[in-house]
């Protein structure tokens, strides 16, 4: 039986050996897995299943795991040097340099000629002597900085800020915080905050963001000596930015001391024993303490919302969302959503009730049960029945304002509670009241509700007349309302042209009023933002969009509104940019369902004749004239999926035109797109990866996507080479990932690294010409790399497939397959795989007989790297008519300057040294000799 076991642990080895070979590195990991599963404790190939499984771990940077391996390798087998190279590069790999060289000098005791193992060995020692140097100066500077920081009679305020802000440098890098850590930190900046200085606390805060992140024992230590109370008043604090600092402090703190950090390295030095479970209920009931405190300002409690926002709701915290409502959060965020600013019972901001909004939203979703669903929904109707119950006019509007902000969170929890008896009745009754702030409240509260219309008829019923006799108030608060609700139901047909539920023009004139709001309101914030909202429904409209676009101080009061910070803007502009450059999904119905439903009298459909390209092409010059990018740019800060969406469907519009991204670049544009296509829904990563890549294609990548930035490209653009993206998507993409490939080493690295060389190659393969040859074009920009050429020669068929494409019909292919042949033939296995195609004669004299120039000095490469290679590839070259073509080459007047005929020269002599033929000192002496017999 244990027989049995061991011989089916030996297949699945090479089973995964051959996964490994083919670099399909996860399915070798799961046969190395099962291998270890069925060998016994005792059999001594469990190190070689272990450093096996290290190997792939490597290859899929999982470092921890390759540790671990290689660890147990070598507990099996401790003379093992494959598993001990393999444990020194995961050591590297996670930062451990000192470790990482003990066991390299180890390695190169045992393999003293391993030119690989003398390399790392070199390599760690520059590492450790550099970290050496940087600790030391890091050392230097974290005093200096913390000197001039220190109370002095007369302290030079300047100094002080520009120490403080070099501080947070120096807290950046891991070296500067650790020493700034070991230095009594922590207690220094509590000293540093009570300086007064706001610019100076800010600094103080970051610098222990910056101790926190990433690093559990530092986080654990600088919340127990800062202590929660004290973070707790400056979160509380009245300046925006030193809540913001603050919160976000407490925000990285719990990140690294619930989380996990997969690059820190086990055994590290741990300052203290965590107990995880009881500091996340410790800030739980902290977080729920601030969020209904009095004290707190109104950008504290958003700012703690925005943790809430951030951290309760992940999956891969498990059960944080439950355990959060039932602690009361749910209750606690109703209260603040139903908050009504003048009643003044808690500070809040205009962005507040989004905020509530947005938690409650995500805090829902994550109610994975209908169990769990059903007890949000009893809470909420519980909080809301006592509300109703007071018979209080302050309860009812509060009651009111909390349902306003379900509308705007989870939808369908917001509508089951207005359709509850009583609440309509309630509604209503605020709308006919004389005061203006019930009047306001019940009418946002329809307007909220309007937003799916087959789910709210009976608010609509109701709410129509509500509004138009509103809309005649002399309060602009209350009109612009009112004006907003119409508008919004007006919109209701979406962009089907047919659909009128009010007369010709009203919809256009409902516009012209909202835009009048836009502009007059020359410093009211709220009736602008209200304006905007009205116009962004009615934008799906093709008068409206003509009219706004051709309204250039309406297009800059917008612009204005985006760029104010406001939260509550962010969703209605967007949606109107979308629409103004028509960057929403259109269903394209097939001309014979459209012949059935006029035979059936159906509705179908009409596109306005305003939404035809050439209107839309010219709305989004105009939208760029008057500086749509800086509103873009400003509104893509924000966390909402559904808006980084919208923003990316407008990016992707304005960079359809190749005239256009010189200006998305210069303003920012470009910048701003990276995060979409990392961070959204996928529709919303794809269109920001789409118009990346559009920019990528026709702009310089190294002013596009200066450093780092093309780096992070590399790894959107391979999420287009994927067979659920379009072919246009594939090709813009393999033409960008080109240009980048083209660029340097390092982004070559990054691309097979995110194993987009096997994505690449899959298209090479494809039937369609164009994606073939963007794919060849591509691979020929890889293959330079070093890494790529060892995939090259590895058992497989690419040389092969290159080879073949010599003879693509489309010369741009088969330019691009000599181009990596020529680069890939200074390896002697490649010019071997060369051979494998039955036609590889016929192939290498087409090239060389091309009319392109650059065709035949591909193919002068390709020859003379063959020759050079083996003496059998340099006999299979030599015996054909290639030699004579060669030497026909080198008399060819248009490639001489181009050093052809040097190639040839070397490919000659080559040959003569593998005796394939004679010197030419010899040949010329036999040609004199025959000339003597003539």
């Amino acid at each position: 039986m244990e027989g049995t076991k061991i011989s089916e642990a030996q297949k699945l080895k090479e089973e995964g050996n051959k996964h490994y070979k083919a670099e399909n590195y996860e399915s070798a990991v799961a046969s190395y897995t099962k291998a270890l599963k069925l060998c016994p404790e005792t059999d001594a190939n469990r190190a070689v299943y272990y450093k096996n499984r290290a190997a792939c771990h490597l290859k899929l940077e999982n470092y921890d795991k390759a540790l671990q391996d290689s660890s147990a390798a070598l507990d099996i087998t401790p003379g093992d040097t494959k598993a001990l190279f393999r444990k020194c590069q995961a050591l590297e790999s996670l930062g451990a340099h000192e470790e990482a060289f003990k066991n390299a000098r180890k390695l190169n005791q045992l393999e003293p000629n391993n030119v690989a193992v003398q390399t790392m060995l070199r390599k760690l020692g520059e590492r450790i002597n550099e970290k050496i140097k940087q600790n030391s100066s890091t050392n230097n500077k974290v005093e200096q900085m913390f000197k001039a920081l220190s109370h002095q009679d007369k302290p030079d305020v300047e100094k002080q800020r520009q120490a403080a802000q070099n501080l947070v440098v120096l807290a950046r890098e891991e070296a500067g915080a650790e020493k700034i850590f070991r230095e009594n930190g922590v207690g220094r900046i509590q000293r540093l905050l009570e300086t007064g200085d706001e610019e100076v606390m800010l600094s103080g805060l970051r610098v222990l963001s910056c101790l926190c992140k990433g690093h559990r024992a530092r986080a654990t230590a600088v919340m127990r000596e800062f202590t929660l109370h004290t973070l707790g008043k400056y979160i509380s604090s009245t300046k925006e930015e030193l809540a913001n600092a603050a919160a976000t402090v407490l925000l990285t703190a719990l990140k690294a001391m619930i989380g996990t950090n997969p690059k820190e390295v086990k055994n590290k030095d741990e300052a203290l024993v965590l107990d995880l479970s009881e500091d996340f209920k410790k800030m739980l009931m902290f977080l729920l303490g601030l969020l209904t405190d009095k004290n707190v300002s109104g950008y504290g409690r958003d700012a703690v919302i925005d943790i809430i926002i951030k951290f309760v709701p992940r999956r891969e915290g498990t059960g944080r969302a439950l355990t959060f409502i039932t602690n009361g959060g749910l209750n606690k965020l109703l209260i603040v959503a139903g908050q009504v600013p003048e009643l003044k019972r808690l500070p809040v901001t205009g962005n507040t009730r989004m905020h509530t909004s947005v938690a409650m939203d995500k805090i829902y979703e994550e109610m994975g049960s209908d169990k769990n669903r059903n007890y949000f929904k009893d809470l909420i109707n519980k909080y809301l029945s006592e509300k109703f119950s007071a018979n209080l006019m302050e309860s009812n509007m509060e009651a009111l304002t909390a349902i306003s902000a379900l509308l705007q969170g989870p939808y369908d929890v917001g509508q089951e509670l207005l359709s509850k008896e009583g609440v309509m009745q309630v509604m209503v009754a605020m709308a006919a009241s004389p005061e203006p702030l019930h009047q306001r409240i019940a009418l946002e509260t329809i307007i909220h509700s309007a937003s799916k219309k087959d789910k709210c008829t009976g608010v609509l019923q109701a709410g129509v007349e509500i509004m138009k006799t509103l809309y005649e108030s002399k309060n602009d608060h209350i009109r612009v309302r009112a004006l907003v609700g119409l508008c919004k139901i007006g919109s209701s047909g979406g962009s089907d042209y047919s659909v009128k539920l009010f007369a010709d023009g009203s919809t256009v004139a409902l516009s012209k009023e909202a835009r009048r709001f836009l502009k007059s309101a020359k410093k009211d914030h709220d009736i602008k933002k209200w304006a905007a909202e009205g116009i962004a429904y009615l934008s799906l409209d093709g008068d409206v969009k003509e009219e706004l676009v051709d309204d250039s101080q309406a297009l800059k009061a917008v612009i204005q509104l985006a760029q104010s910070g406001d939260d509550t803007v962010l969703y209605p502009i967007i949606s109107m940019f979308v629409n103004l450059t028509n960057s929403y999904d259109t269903e394209k119905i097939d001309p014979e369902m459209i012949k059935l439903a006029e035979y059936a009298k159906q509705h179908i459909p009409q596109t306005h004749p305003k939404d035809d390209k050439e209107y839309v092409t010219k709305r989004v010059k105009k939208l760029l004239k008057e500086g749509i990018v800086t509103a873009l740019v400003a509104l893509s800060r924000t966390d909402s999926h559904s808006s980084r969406e919208l923003l990316s469907r407008v990016y992707l519009a304005i960079v359809e035109d190749e005239d256009h991204r010189g200006l998305v670049v210069q303003q920012g544009g470009a910048k701003a797109l990276l995060p979409l296509g990392i961070d959204g829904n996928e529709v919303g990563k794809a269109k920001a990866a789409h118009a990346l890549a559009k920019i990528a294609i026709t702009m310089n990548p190294e002013i596009a996507f200066p450093g780092q930035r093309s780096l992070e490209l590399v790894r959107i653009l391979i999420s287009l080479l994927h067979v659920e993206r379009s072919g246009l998507e594939n090709f813009e993409a393999l033409m960008a990932l080109t240009n980048l490939a083209g660029l340097n080493d390092s982004i070559r690295t990054r691309i097979i690294k995110e194993e987009g060389l096997s994505k690449i190659e899959h298209y090479m393969w494809e039937d369609h010409e164009m994606l073939r040859r963007a794919a060849t074009e591509c691979m020929c920009n890889i293959v330079v790399n070093e890494q790529a050429a060892d995939l090259h020669c590895l058992e497989n068929d690419r040389v092969k497939l290159l080879t073949i494409y010599l003879g693509e019909e489309d010369p741009a292919t088969a330019k691009a397959a000599a181009g990596a042949l020529a680069i890939l033939s200074h390896r002697e296995e490649v010019c071997t795989k060369i051979l494998t195609p039955k036609a590889w004669l016929e192939l290498l004299q087409s090239v060389c007989a091309s009319e392109d120039p650059d065709m035949r000095i591909r193919g002068v490469h390709i020859i003379a790297n063959m020759i050079d290679s083996n003496k059998e590839v340099a006999a299979a070259v030599v015996q054909t008519s290639l030699l004579e073509i060669l030497m026909a080459l080198a008399q060819d007047t248009k490639l001489q300057s181009m050093g052809i005929k040097e190639r040839v020269d070397f490919a000659l002599k080559r040959a003569a040294e593998w005796e394939l033929i004679k010197p030419k000192k010899d040949a010329d002496k036999e040609e004199e000799e025959l000339d003597e017999d003539d």
